[in-house]
């Protein structure tokens, strides 16, 4: 289940590398303007409406020089095609963007995505789906459906990975457990950053996590949470994908941190996945905070090394074995 340690040294037990200065020095910064402070409903829905005026980021000059962008309009809103300049595209990519299911695409999204192309020559589609207060997971997870079906119409469903972070990977599992009900095949590969896949916010695992986490709060996780969720108990599946059905899902690979507050949801995902007899890899990393593959660290570089190694060979594999694209 849980991805390898680092290698051990001869005669020695696998040493964790020590947390970088960058690392430390953000975890301090989080604590000295005591983020988790303002975390909370007023404040979230102050950065909600900032959000708004200031709209999506965009893909960045650099990105566009790497890759061919086509930007439409479709499914509620804009959707960007990126494909590499150079080559076939190895697989296709959906990334679901994550933003507690009430804010924009950042600029950070797209960083990580050009270090991702750049890794594996992947093709990717990015939906800016409906976002709520305006909308619910009703108009979201229909928005996201309708983009894979297009997809499944262009691509061969072996040579699509589906990833999110955050509540994208939450999305991006709702998604998945949708499938058979709308008689769309599995993806080639489930991936999810730092998802967040209970939205209750009440399992005793995650409220003792907090110790641990300078920046989430339950508290303004649930006021999210309900703006998604709307009149739906959270605990539905449609919104809170860790209780939908395992079982004839993709392989499922999980990125979590220890310094977030919802690494416990990640071990719970990947304990239910092998029930099931799922595949799952579970690669945790010790003292990153939520979403940390997205930011400027030497980690979230090991990170993205990790991402785009098992994209790689995944769809390698499927190249091999000869399937259409």
């Amino acid at each position: 289940m849980k991805a390898p340690a680092p290698e051990a040294p001869p005669g020695g037990e696998a040493v964790e590398p020590p947390p970088s200065l960058a690392s430390r020095s953000l975890h301090g910064l989080f604590r000295l303007l005591r983020v988790k402070d303002w975390a909370s409903p007023p404040v979230l829905n102050a950065l909600i409406r900032l959000s708004r005026r200031t709209g999506p980021a965009l893909p960045t000059a650099r990105l566009r020089r790497l890759c061919r962008v086509r930007r439409d309009e479709a499914e509620g809103g804009l959707v960007f095609h990126l494909e590499p300049r150079d080559g076939e595209p190895s697989f296709h990519l959906l990334y679901l963007h994550g933003g507690a299911y009430s804010f924009e695409i950042s600029f950070l999204h797209w960083r990580f995505l050009e270090d991702l192309i750049r890794r594996t020559g992947c093709s990717v589609t990015v939906p800016l789906y409906p976002l709520a207060p305006e909308h619910g997971y009703r108009e979201t997870l229909a928005s996201v459906l309708a983009h894979y079906a297009d997809l499944c119409a262009r691509v061969a469903p072996a040579r699509l990975a589906v990833m999110g972070d955050s509540a994208g990977g939450g999305l991006s599992l709702a998604l998945a457990q949708a499938l058979p009900a709308a008689g769309l095949p599995q993806p080639g590969q489930i991936v999810l950053l730092s998802p967040w896949l209970d939205l209750t916010m009440d399992d005793p695992a995650t409220l003792a996590h907090i110790v641990h986490d300078p920046v989430i709060t339950p508290e303004a996780a649930l006021a999210a949470a309900r703006l998604y969720a709307g009149d739906l108990p959270l605990d539905d599946p449609r919104v809170s994908p860790l209780f939908g059905a395992m079982a004839g899902l993709a392989p499922v690979a999980v990125l979590t941190g220890t310094a977030d507050l919802l690494n416990p949801e990640a071990w719970r995902l990947a304990q239910r996945l092998e029930a099931a007899g799922q595949a799952v890899e579970l690669v945790e990393h010790a003292g990153m905070v939520h979403a940390w593959m997205l930011l400027p660290l030497p980690e979230a570089e090991r990170a993205r090394e990790q991402i785009a190694g098992l994209l790689t060979a995944r769809f390698r594999r499927e190249a091999e074995a000869g399937l259409p694209r």
